[in-house]
């Protein structure tokens, strides 16, 4: 009998312990929300608190003058006697994609980055609970036809959010995350 109420009584501890560290992680879930949010406040402010600065083109240096050619063009040139030899030619045309290119172009993005945290290590993205996102996934990052880094998905997932951790062994220096910048599956392991 006695060994029967310490199994009730160990049963009973264990269950109360349980249901603790349940409702504490809720907790810490429900502050990292709330975090995020506040961050998400401060940096509105800040925005909106900052004087927008005209954008302004610096001027170009002029261009220096064309060079003369040394010699008249040989027979058979495009160039007919008497024109001018600083007549523009055709532009080069752009180099073809190579097959990483390619394929890089052809992926369907899964999201988009809506707000880069470089200098913190983090991003928010596009999706959420609602594209099965789980902590720990990978994505690459693309900008045009190239890949600029990879990102992690953290522990905060919301329905249509997540924020994401910067994978700085894959960024190249001085490449950053941008706002725009689209999640693709990885390329590469």
């Amino acid at each position: 009998m006695r060994l029967s109420h310490y199994a009730l009584a160990l049963t009973i501890i264990l269950l109360a312990i349980t249901g603790y560290l349940a409702w504490e992680a809720q907790e810490e879930a429900k502050g990292a929300r709330k975090e995020l949010e506040l961050v998400r406040k401060q940096q509105a402010a800040h925005e909106m608190a900052m004087p927008q600065k005209p954008s302004t083109v610096a001027e170009l240096p002029p261009a220096p003058p064309a060079p003369l050619p040394a010699a008249p063009p040989l027979s058979g040139s495009n160039l007919m006697p008497g024109t001018p030899a600083s007549l523009p030619s055709p532009a080069p045309a752009a180099a073809p994609l190579t097959d990483l290119q390619k394929q890089l172009m052809g992926m369907p993005a899964f999201a988009k980055v809506i707000e880069s945290h470089d200098d913190q290590g983090f991003a928010v993205i596009s999706a959420g609970r609602n594209k099965q996102l789980a902590s720990g996934m990978k994505f690459d990052v693309r900008r045009g036809n190239g890949l600029v880094g990879r990102v992690i998905v953290g522990d905060t997932i919301e329905a249509a959010e997540a924020v994401v951790d910067i994978d700085t062994s894959v960024t190249l220096p001085g490449v950053h995350i941008e706002t725009g910048d689209e999640l693709i599956l990885p390329v590469r392991k």
